[in-house]
């Protein structure tokens, strides 16, 4: 694999004339935007840099005022510039420089790492827990993801600790039940927790232990009622049964 931004083309020479985002702002959405609400914003932006404030608001059941808040943090952060068009009157928000902060960003952790080229396409190349869980919520949640879940999500990761494979497990147990919701997957994660099961290698031996207790069971109750069935077919055989 060819690293871009170390042989011709950087992220910012490659999307910014195209309405497409690298999976690599995903994965490092944390690091180039200073919330995800701003991230939701500027979203909007790079749709359409020509929106008003008041449009985005409208769009995100916000006030203008808290649109034009996260507008500052962006701004401030160098991850979105707004200039007058004179021609126009109207303000004009230009969303590449993200893509050049996500090309800094990356050079910079090569840099303090001091790692060679390939291991630097393979770190890119790993997709971090948040990104896996974005990946895999967003198409079994109803209406998809939103910034406050995300953020959710992200604090089961740092918070709650919760491993991210246990995670993925009980989005799939919660599919299984069509009951997909956040509140719903927390509950199973802490049930899961109270019970000792904090990977998702405790719910493979869970389920196989449970599975050998099943089997046990049903080869005692096997065994009884052989046990009985002989005993009352020797009690006819030698004529206990019509014993006075």
């Amino acid at each position: 694999m060819v690293f871009w931004y170390n042989e011709i083309m950087t992220y910012y020479d490659q999307f910014k004339k195209n309405i497409v985002l690298p999976q690599a702002i995903l994965t490092h959405i944390l690091d180039i935007f200073p919330t995800l609400m701003s991230f939701n914003v500027w979203l909007y932006f790079y749709g359409n840099e020509s929106l008003a404030p008041s449009q985005i608001a409208g769009f995100l059941q916000m006030t203008t005022a808290e649109v034009n808040q996260e507008i500052n943090l962006l701004t401030d952060s160098e991850t979105l510039t707004a200039e007058f068009d004179e021609s126009t009157g109207e303000m004009r928000f230009d969303t590449h420089p993200a893509f050049a902060k996500l090309d800094n960003f990356i050079s910079a952790t090569s840099n303090q790492a001091s790692i060679s080229d390939s291991e630097l396409d393979n770190e890119i190349e790993t997709i971090s827990d948040i990104a896996r869980l974005i990946a895999a919520f967003e198409p079994e949640m109803p209406g998809g993801l939103t910034p406050i879940n995300i953020e959710e999500l992200q604090k089961w990761l740092s918070d709650d600790k919760f491993d991210v494979g246990l995670i993925l497990q009980a989005l799939r147990e919660a599919a299984l039940n069509r009951k997909v919701s956040l509140p719903y997957i927390r509950a199973i994660l802490r049930n899961w927790r109270t019970n000792g099961i904090v990977t998702a290698r405790d719910i493979a031996d869970n389920r196989e232990a449970r599975e050998m207790r099943q089997a046990e069971q049903q080869s005692d109750t096997t065994l009884s009622d052989d046990y009985f069935n002989s005993v009352d077919s020797l009690r006819k055989a030698w004529g206990y049964d019509n014993a006075k």
